[in-house]
């Protein structure tokens, strides 16, 4: 029985109050974890901002995880511990209960790996998970510890400055905007990056495609025709993701 989980293991690699928006993409699946263990998380720099985000979807039948299990009903699964992240680095998560870090069957989510990392070398990650399922009324939570993803920390032998080693880095202003907005971000080197913006809801709204440079990067964004409230902004470079919240106030 404790073989169900074994696809979701990566389900669980999520910590608490993660902003992030889940890429619509996958909304359609019946389940999955994106990036898998053979895609694996982004490689880091030293001393280098890092974001990666993962994306998760629990089926609610666990036969479609395994034949054998037919019948069975997984409610949830919830994160015990996470060990072996590079130091510098944490785990957050958008719990979709009242209980910290839980995602609900059938329910499309996201979570970050965050932080700046101080120390080089190649990290196994290791994470410890229960999934809750369902049984003819009984619920039965199964403990288990999975591996199988890792996140490689080089040495910073650029001399370039951290991406978001300031504030003013990566942040949208004015926030709150009523009309226009700028993104300002910046990148340790030329590189392509996407601009998603999301309601609260997870519908997409703007997306945008640009040429970053080196440096300070700045991206104007019309707000004039969104209704007030609270937005989600997500900047994607290579395999890294940054998360921030606009507030719209006309």
């Amino acid at each position: 029985m404790r073989t169900i989980v074994t696809p979701l293991a990566v389900v669980a690699f999520l910590g608490a109050s993660a902003q992030c928006v889940p890429n619509a993409l996958y909304a359609d699946s019946v389940y999955g974890v994106w990036p898998d263990t053979t895609e694996n998380f982004a490689n880091g720099v030293l001393n280098v901002f890092y974001s990666d985000t993962l994306d998760i979807l629990v089926p609610a039948d666990a036969g479609l995880v395994d034949p054998a299990f037919d019948g069975f009903t997984i409610d949830s699964v919830a994160l015990d511990d996470v060990t072996n992240l590079p130091p510098g680095l944490s785990v957050g998560c958008n719990s979709q209960t009242s209980a910290p870090c839980t995602f609900l069957s059938s329910q499309l989510g996201c979570g970050l790996i965050e932080g700046v990392p101080t120390q080089a070398g190649t990290y196994s990650i290791e994470l410890s998970v229960t999934a809750f399922t369902n049984l003819a009324g009984f619920v039965i939570p199964v403990p288990q510890t999975f591996s199988g993803y890792e996140i490689t920390i080089a040495e910073n032998n650029t001399s370039v400055p951290s991406v978001r080693s300031e504030p003013t880095a990566f942040r949208m202003v004015p926030n709150p905007a009523s009309q226009r907005a700028t993104l300002e971000f910046s990148l340790p080197r030329a590189a392509q990056a996407r601009v998603r913006l999301y309601n609260m809801v997870g519908e997409e709204m703007r997306s945008t495609i640009i040429d970053g440079r080196a440096g300070l990067n700045t991206l104007p964004i019309d707000v004039s025709a969104l209704e007030s409230g609270v937005y989600l902004y997500k900047l994607q470079v290579g395999g890294s993701t940054s998360t921030g919240r606009l507030v719209v106030n006309h």
